[in-house]
């Protein structure tokens, strides 16, 4: 991980070291710590020995202090910058240390970095199974740490590995995830770092100018930051994408340069790779002496840098590793053992005192319980005397609504006739009224009284109905006798409007319902429809049959309702009222009515209407299943 995250864990290590009062000596100056560990960072790569000795001061201060932060950081850094010069025996020696040390405590970043450290060491000594393992624990910490630069970190070794195996395809698209990051903090090292892998993958999938590009980008950024060693990888790779490319001499050019800052800073691992593409050029040249020369020298740097791995010091650093690991998981589980004694102890005195307050809770839930039956019983009279009470309030209501409603009624039905017979009466007596002028209004007066007659019988039946007293009656009669009947008796009020009746029945709808309910469902409708309609225009009344149900229609060409108006009568339980043509006024108790009695009867109402584009009430009855009994409508 950069630098930039070294430093402010150092800062953290330091407040925490500062506060340590039982440190042996005196208390080490934090602030000079810190600067001997960024400078280790910033020139570990292009001064590794300068790194290595601030590095042996930090763990020197470390061990004398006993400070696990510092012996742990002093051996990361020993580890980073032994890699940097090619010892990767070392490496792998103070990074196992550093991790048996920092492992079981709170310094988790610190941790990553030694794992990620170890990962890269481990891919150069080719021990691919465990540098897989570290990158996996980094990346597992990464994610519970929620640390996107540890997360990137581990991109980049892992991008590594993966050139390492061979998978190429993998290894961009890991760089890719790491550069994602580290180009968004500009961490410019690092992102010189991902693009070296992209080049050097895309070289060994044959893709020089992918290569050559990546490449150079890498130079660009690594010579800003006076990366000696990133620089002399780059020139490396530069050599490699010239000798793909049968450049011999610019091979061999870049060479030069590589080998400048590779023995500068001494990289053993580059200098090997270095000095193989050394020989393989000497041979496309056919300098077979000079390239024999240069293959004896890979030889002995190979035996140098793969010298603790051949005599199995590296295998026993790793089993000295996961030995001291088992002696900590013993210790701890010794521990753990005491403390789980300890624990079963409290446990048990726990339980104890816990039965005892189970029994005192048991015993006041036991008291709590009755007293909330009774309450609950007493809440459940309570709630249904409340129930009782609103139904009253409700029944009340609906009496009185009632009361009103037949009072309204009286005045729109009685009113009016009852008036007139008044006037005639009263012009009798007086007589401004003769005999025989009386005599020859007797007829149309009778009309009148038959009429009211009938209204005070229906209101009478309607009345029934609201209070549950009413029965239905059915019979089976013709629709179109008593659509014919009841027009001969709104005759008079039409005519006076100048309206005519256009019926049309093409058979006989014999149906199956209560005829003095379907005769005031009939006189309402074309009531409305009188009422409502234009002068000099006609009200067609329809009565059509088919398989299970006669359909009846009254449609005028009135001043028609608005679809508010038309959802307020169909949907809603209330009445609704309206002023006529000729300002008649109602009630509106008729339709609702008409409602009441089409569903008692088994059928149902709709309505269509327009505004100024006339009404269409439309409601449904059950045929009849056989021949009616024959009914004298006329005498009723």
């Amino acid at each position: 991980m950069g630098y930039r995250f070294l430093a402010v864990l150092l800062v953290v290590a330091g407040g925490f070291f500062s506060a340590h009062a039982a440190l042996p000596g005196e208390k080490p100056d934090s602030l000079a710590l810190q600067r001997l560990a960024d400078d280790a960072i910033q020139k570990y790569l292009s001064e590794p020995n300068f790194a290595i000795e601030n590095a042996r001061q930090l763990l020197e201060v470390g061990i004398e202090h006993n400070s696990t932060y510092f012996q742990g950081l002093g051996y990361y850094l020993l580890s980073k910058t032994n890699w940097a010069k090619g010892n990767l025996g070392s490496s792998a020696e103070f990074g196992f240390n550093a991790l048996r040390i920092l492992e079981h405590t709170p310094y988790q970043l610190l941790t990553g970095d030694v794992l990620l450290t170890l990962a890269r060491t481990l891919t150069e000594l080719r021990n691919f199974e465990q540098a897989d393992k570290f990158l996996k624990q980094a990346e597992q910490l990464a994610g519970t740490l929620k640390s996107d630069m540890m997360m990137a970190s581990m991109y980049r070794e892992r991008s590594m590995l993966q050139v390492e195996r061979k998978d190429y395809h993998g290894a961009l698209r890991t760089a890719d995830l790491g550069l994602a990051i580290f180009e968004e903090v500009r961490d410019t090292v690092d992102v010189a770092v991902l693009y070296s892998r992209k080049a050097r993958a895309y070289c060994a999938l044959g893709e020089f100018d992918q290569s050559t590009k990546f490449n150079d980008r890498a130079l660009y950024l690594d010579s800003l930051v006076g990366n000696k060693r990133g620089l002399g990888i780059q020139y490396y790779q530069a050599a490699v994408n010239g000798y793909k490319l049968h450049r011999l001499d610019k091979s061999q050019a870049m060479l030069k340069k590589s080998f400048a800052l590779i023995n500068e800073i001494g990289g053993l691992g580059i200098l090997v790779k270095a000095h193989h593409l050394q020989a393989l050029i000497f041979a496309g040249q056919n300098r077979m002496d000079s390239a024999v020369a240069e293959f004896r020298l890979v030889g002995v740097l190979k035996d140098s840098i793969y010298n603790a791995e051949r005599n199995g010091k590296f295998q026993d650093m790793q089993s000295m590793y996961e030995l001291r690991m088992k002696d900590d998981a013993i210790l701890a589980l010794k521990q753990s053992t005491q403390r789980q004694t300890f624990f079963n102890f409290a446990l048990i005195i726990g339980i104890v005192l816990l039965l005892a307050l189970i029994f005192v809770l048991w015993r006041l839930r036991i008291t709590q319980s009755r007293a909330n039956r009774e309450l609950t019983s007493r809440n459940q009279a309570i709630e249904q005397q409340k129930e009782e009470m609103q139904a009253q309030a409700e029944k009340l209501y609906e009496l009185n609504q009632l009361k009103s409603k037949l009072f309204s009624v009286i005045g729109h039905d009685l009113r009016g006739p009852i008036s007139n017979l008044h006037a005639l009466l009263s012009l009798l007596t007086t007589k401004a009224m003769t005999a025989d002028e009386f005599i020859s209004i007797s007829h149309k007066l009778k009309t009148n009284l038959n009429v009211t007659q009938r209204t005070l019988e229906n209101l009478l039946h309607w009345s029934l109905s609201q209070m549950d007293g009413l029965k239905t009656e059915k019979k089976k009669f013709n629709v179109r006798s008593v659509i014919e009947e009841v027009c001969h008796l709104m005759l008079d009020i039409a005519e006076r409007k100048h309206l005519t009746f256009d019926i049309t029945a093409a058979e006989p709808a014999i149906v199956e319902a209560d005829l003095d309910q379907i005769q005031l469902i009939l006189r309402n409708l074309i009531h409305n429809a009188i009422k409502f309609s234009k002068q000099n225009s006609a009200i067609r009344l329809r009565a059509v049959a088919d398989a299970k149900q006669c359909s009846v229609s009254v449609e005028d060409d009135g001043i028609g309702m608005t679809s508010a108006e038309t959802g307020m009568i169909q949907d809603h339980p209330q009445y609704f009222t309206k002023v006529g043509t000729h300002e008649e006024k109602g009630t509106g108790l008729g339709l609702l009515l008409c409602k009441e009695f089409v569903k008692l009867n088994g059928g149902t109402l709709d309505i269509r209407s327009a505004p100024g584009k006339g009404t269409t009430v439309i409601f449904t009855l059950p045929l009849a299943q056989e021949e009616p009994t024959p009914v004298a409508l006329g005498t009723r």
